[in-house]
């Protein structure tokens, strides 16, 4: 107990040398932290009223030797147990890792696989494998299935390109050869060799072409070229050029409408071409082309009442190189290209086809396509 002259008036300890323990003399309540010799101590300071009336300042001191050496011990004990963590972390972290990456790491050693690649081979998924996994191999087989029937079809149109050029070939080697032995003593060969020539070369020049148009197709985007146009317009456009060609009517049936539709307008043409020309060769009736709308789409129709197709063949026409009439293939000019070549600028185009056929009454070439884009309405 400390007066005014922060006299003691009363002491007392547990130990002598914690007589000694001083702090300043204050009437306001206040705690305090202190060492001496090497302890710490905590202490109070409480104001109270002595029996004369003076206020003197009651100071409390505890010695917390016992929570500092509590403290060390726990300060060791953490980074004891921080460095014991880190270290099962680091090794729990090479283990999973390795669970994890290991089966990804096989994969990609198959994946990498020259000899399977090049014979585009599919990975078996392993019933232990995670979703993940799973899902990639999938992906990766996928992309192989892709790939072979994409090379399988590059080896098809190889195969059947070589064999639609080899039979013209065949013919002016072979009247070449004839006119070399013969052509300067009979004229009638000579003239019949040079009409066969001529024949051929400009039928191989229509199969180069198309195989160009075949590619350039296939290999096309057209959705930053697409625009609207007036379907009718654009269809009356073609039909005039085509019927001086032909030489047939090629009636046109609109009903007074004149519906625009969102298409690439060359690619579109070309379209209408294909069929108008497949009409041409296998009828020899006029041509109608019917122009239909409702509330969603533009439906038109191209008919014509030539030899028709069998049903059964209907899945297959648009499919390279395949022909139903085989027998007047040479005669029509065909290549077997012009509805592959169809199908592949109307998917470009957002254009679906269907077909009607009866053998010997004709066919219908339906096409349908939206009448305006998703993103807004024609001007």
């Amino acid at each position: 107990m400390l007066n005014e002259q922060e006299d003691h008036i009363v002491r007392i300890a547990t130990e002598e040398s914690y007589l000694e323990l001083n702090q300043p003399y204050s009437t306001s309540q206040y705690t305090d932290r202190l060492s001496y010799n090497n302890e710490h101590f905590v202490m109070i300071s409480i104001p109270v009223i002595w029996e004369n009336g003076e206020v003197h300042s009651l100071q409390i001191y505890e010695n917390i030797y016992f929570l500092y050496d509590t403290y060390n011990i726990l300060k060791w004990i953490l980074i004891i147990s921080s460095v014991i963590l880190l270290v099962l972390v680091f090794i729990l972290n090479q283990v999973i890792t390795n669970l994890i990456t290991n089966p990804i790491k096989q994969l990609v050693r198959r994946m990498n696989d020259r000899g399977n690649v090049r014979l585009y081979k599919t990975i078996p998924v392993n019933k232990s494998d995670t979703f993940e996994l799973k899902m990639l191999t999938d992906s990766y087989n996928d992309m192989m299935l892709t790939l072979k029937a994409h090379d399988d079809n590059q080896q098809a149109f190889i195969m059947n390109a070589s064999h639609e050029l080899k039979t013209p070939l065949t013919v002016i080697s072979s009247y070449a050869r004839m006119l070399e032995r013969f052509g300067k003593t009979r004229e009638d060969l000579l003239d019949e060799g040079i009409t066969a020539i001529s024949e051929e070369t400009t039928r191989m020049k229509y199969l180069t072409e198309q195989f160009l148009s075949f590619t350039k197709v296939t290999h096309s985007d057209t959705d930053q070229d697409k625009e609207y146009i007036p379907a009718v317009q654009l269809i009356e456009s073609v039909v005039a050029r085509l019927e001086k060609v032909f030489k047939r009517n090629i009636n046109i049936a609109s009903a007074g409408t004149d519906p625009y539709v969102y298409v690439y307008p060359p690619a579109f043409e070309q379209l209408l071409r294909i069929f108008l020309d497949n009409a041409y060769k296998y009828s020899t009736k006029d041509i109608d082309v019917n122009i239909e709308e409702n509330s969603e789409a533009v439906i038109i129709e191209v008919r014509d009442y030539g030899i028709g197709i069998p049903e059964n063949e209907l899945n297959d026409i648009f499919t390279r190189f395949y022909r139903v009439d085989k027998a007047r293939t040479r005669k029509t000019g065909g290549s077997g290209l012009g509805l592959s070549i169809a199908k592949q600028l109307a998917e470009n185009n957002d254009i679906k086809i269907s077909v009607k056929s009866v053998i010997n009454e004709g066919t219908t070439f339906k096409l349908t396509m939206k009448k305006e884009a998703e993103d807004g309405e024609a001007e």
